[in-house]
């Protein structure tokens, strides 16, 4: 019988397989993720077997899905190519065109940014007729233009994206977890994205709605995305915001007054979001309030990737933004020791900065500090090729030295891009907390 930390090691190697790149990875990167991921027990190298063994499971399963895709069956409506090129879709060559930017492409459409989500799909940047878009869409092969767009596909304008990029890490959350009934994100008054399940499997659908009779009926237009197409858009979120001119202080926070359904959706509808006042007391009433000698329920939560979040919490009435690893026992999810509080004045710091943290990373500026209260710092760090971003605090060694203390966290790329797109929530659940609210 699997041991509770060999568990944890598969689930850690499983999260990072489905979004890395598998014409490069190899076996020491995944090992060196996991050893930064994890505490340890024994050497690393220890590890190796149970390693090893999960990446061949994961390619065996990937084997499987690409076999089953084949016929295409996503829980949604079949939608014809966009062109009227003929020819069956085919798979696209392995080794595209993932992040490839500023590529001209038919008439006046001028792709931006472009990031494989799976072999057949993509999120594009796009400028067409000089307006920006943020589109994501299934592609085929066509027998004499290359790779063709399909109709099955949604295109968004940047305001949408926004309202999309800000529930991301909600809405994944809640594909992971196999939560249908998760609230809603409304993009637009017909356009919504969220969780359904078809035949056992959990999809994101992006789609456009129209009404009927008093219901909001699905259109054809729209995709659903699996779980890993979704967690690569996710981390590539980042990225389609800064190429679709935004900024992470541009996102919407979860309480703006949104355009409302012009009715309720049919049967088995995504129900749009819960008023952010209303999801903020029910937190607070399934916690029992606030106890003393207890911490209080998170007031929102964004779920990073690899069991790490960024929360709202409240200690014997001190408010405090959480940026934590958890680990799960006896079927509960608990807060580990990797992980730092950041006072509300520490958090709005940081968030005020990420930009500027972002631009570093880009850079990978190892240079590049940000510093909060006290011995914290915002800085990045780089191990074995792979970049970080870690929010710590450091203590003095004698001589004005600095080095990195036990408290902090530590995020990939992918962590670090849905913390950026969580942030504009997180602040404004602060916020209402400190209103009481």
């Amino acid at each position: 019988m699997a041991s509770e930390e060999d568990e944890q090691i598969t689930q850690v190697v499983m999260d990072f397989l489905k979004t890395a790149d598998m014409n490069v990875v190899t076996e020491r990167m995944v090992l060196t993720h996991v050893q930064n991921t994890l505490q340890l027990s024994k050497p690393a190298s220890e590890y190796k077997g149970l390693v090893s063994s999960t990446i061949d499971k994961f390619l065996e399963s990937l084997g499987d899905a690409e076999a089953a895709a084949s016929g295409d069956d996503d829980g949604g409506a079949e939608d014809q190519p966009e062109s009227g090129a003929g020819g069956k879709r085919g798979r696209k060559r392995a080794g595209g065109d993932a992040g490839a930017a500023s590529k001209r492409s038919r008439g006046t459409d001028e792709v931006l940014f472009s990031r494989d989500l799976s072999s057949r799909r993509k999120a594009r940047v796009r400028r067409w007729e000089g307006k920006l878009h943020v589109d994501v869409r299934e592609f085929y092969q066509a027998a004499d233009a290359g790779e063709a767009p399909t109709q099955k596909g949604l295109s968004m304008d940047p305001g949408q994206w926004a309202r999309l990029a800000r529930d991301l890490p909600a809405l994944l959350g809640a594909q992971r977890e196999g939560n249908a009934g998760a609230p809603a994100s409304q993009l637009s008054k017909t356009r919504i994205a969220a969780v359904s399940e078809f035949k056992g499997t959990y999809y994101l659908g992006l789609r456009e709605y129209y009404e009927k009779d008093g219901q909001l009926l699905p259109t054809k237009k729209g995709v659903n995305l699996n779980l890993s197409e979704a967690e690569a858009l996710l981390a590539a979120s980042a990225e389609i915001t800064a190429a679709a001119g935004l900024t992470p202080g541009d996102l919407p926070p979860p309480d703006e007054q949104e355009a409302q359904p012009v009715a309720a959706p049919a049967a088995a509808p995504p129900r749009p979001p819960q008023a952010a006042p209303a999801a903020a007391a029910a937190a607070a009433a399934a916690g029992g309030g606030d106890g003393a000698g207890g911490e209080a329920a998170a007031q929102e939560v964004v779920e990073l990737g690899s069991h790490k979040r960024l929360s709202i919490s409240r200690f014997q009435g001190r408010l405090s933004v959480d940026l934590r690893e958890f680990y799960e026992k006896n079927g509960q999810v608990l807060p580990g020791k990797k992980g730092i509080a950041l006072s509300p004045a520490d958090w709005e710091k940081f968030s005020g900065h990420m930009g500027e943290v972002n631009d570093a990373f880009s850079r990978r500026d190892m240079n590049y500090c940000l510093q909060l209260s006290g011995m914290r710092r915002v800085s990045l760090s780089e191990f074995k090729g792979v970049t970080y971003v870690g929010v710590r605090e450091f203590y003095d060694k004698g001589g004005g030295e600095l080095a990195p203390g036990q408290k902090g966290l530590s995020l990939t790329a992918q962590q670090w891009a849905a913390c950026m797109a969580g942030a504009p929530g997180i602040t404004a659940a602060l916020h209402r907390a400190q209103a009481g609210r």
